[in-house]
């Protein structure tokens, strides 16, 4: 014989336990604060006891409210934006909400359509680090009263509350530290030049090399893909004869120190380098590698308290530009002994 199926306990089942009303059940459900502390604690008992789980398809249908926002970043894989999501998802659970986290990419098509999916999925708001900086390609697939925040990137043209670091100051800060060191040739390499990051960075570089009365020296790509041992020896080592370099971003340092191995160059050792963004096993490499480091876990749960904040309506209707510091952590890639901290 087949085993009869039990049905899950309703919200009916609850109010009858607890012996309330089904609309006083139903507050206590929805987190309403008119409600005695004693009936709410017997209700709250009662469907811990039943296991009484609510239908959030029918309950976001009569409070207009899914309980979800929307993530979408560029690269999954990149460390920085890993502990970035933890700390969103983090505030995320805390106002008992979910998030669901996409990427895009780094392509405005694949963005574009992870905001459609996501807003047909009615989330209640959405964190983005835009793909594209020069112009704006999102507002016209947003509904008008979806409160967004940009991560990391600001969208030309566009009114969003943001989260971004110090990326100028920082790069500035870095270039004289190797500055200090007596280099003169100093390249700055990196990929997507049009990212207001990468912009902000490479300005902030120009600006320490012409303090000092020294050429800048850029050299960037469009895509990672293009990071390749002989664009590396061609561009940077030769072409420039850098005797230091300053590393935009993660991707870049990583394929920096692989294509320097393929043409037996040791990355810090040969050419000191500083590279934005720290990661697991920079403190351990040989030499350890001197960088930029991010504020991720703050940027996470700033960004994503600033979309609760708007959500609740507790923000100003003008957008919101937060802007964190982030630190110089000094090892040995750029030339020096031992290990320090410089914000």
């Amino acid at each position: 014989m087949t085993a009869r199926t039990r049905k899950p306990p309703t919200l009916e089942d609850v109010a009858r336990e607890a012996r309330v009303s089904l609309k006083t059940a139903s507050r206590v459900l929805n987190g309403a604060i008119n409600v005695r502390q004693e009936k709410a604690d017997r209700v709250r008992a009662v469907m811990e006891r039943i296991g009484y789980r609510p239908n959030e398809l029918a309950r976001s249908l009569m409070t207009r409210k899914s309980s979800v926002i929307g993530m979408i970043v560029a690269n999954l894989a990149n460390p920085f934006i890993t502990s970035v999501i933890h700390e969103v998802q983090e505030v995320a659970r805390s106002h008992g909400y979910v998030a669901i986290v996409t990427s895009s990419k780094g392509r405005p098509d694949i963005e574009r359509m992870e905001i459609e999916t996501l807003v047909r999925r009615r989330i209640d708001g959405l964190i983005l680090a835009p793909a594209e900086s020069r112009r704006d390609t999102i507002t016209d697939a947003l509904p008008n009263d979806l409160p967004l925040v940009t991560l990391d990137q600001l969208v030309r043209g566009a009114s969003f509350d943001s989260v971004t670091i110090t990326n100028r100051r920082s790069a500035c800060d870095a270039t004289q530290h190797l500055l200090g060191h007596g280099y003169r040739r100093i390249v700055a390499i990196g990929t997507r030049p049009h990212l207001y990051t990468s912009k902000e960075r490479i300005t902030g570089y120009r600006e320490s090399m012409r303090r000092a009365s020294f050429e800048p020296r850029v050299c960037c790509v469009d895509h990672e893909d293009l990071l390749t041992s002989e664009w590396f020896d061609k561009e940077v080592i030769r072409g420039q004869s850098a005797d230091a370099v300053l590393s935009l971003n993660w991707v870049t340092t990583l394929h920096f120190l692989r294509g320097l191995d393929a043409l037996g160059i040791r990355g810090g050792r040969n050419i000191p380098f500083i590279a934005f963004d720290d990661f697991d096993l920079g403190d351990v490499l040989s030499p350890r590698l001197t960088v930029v480091r991010q504020p991720s876990e703050l940027l996470g749960r700033e960004s994503a308290q600033l979309l609760f904040d708007r959500m609740n309506g507790k923000r100003r209707p003008k957008p919101d530009a937060v802007v964190l510091p982030a630190g110089l952590i000094i090892r040995e890639s750029c030339g020096c002994k031992g290990s320090r901290s410089s914000s």
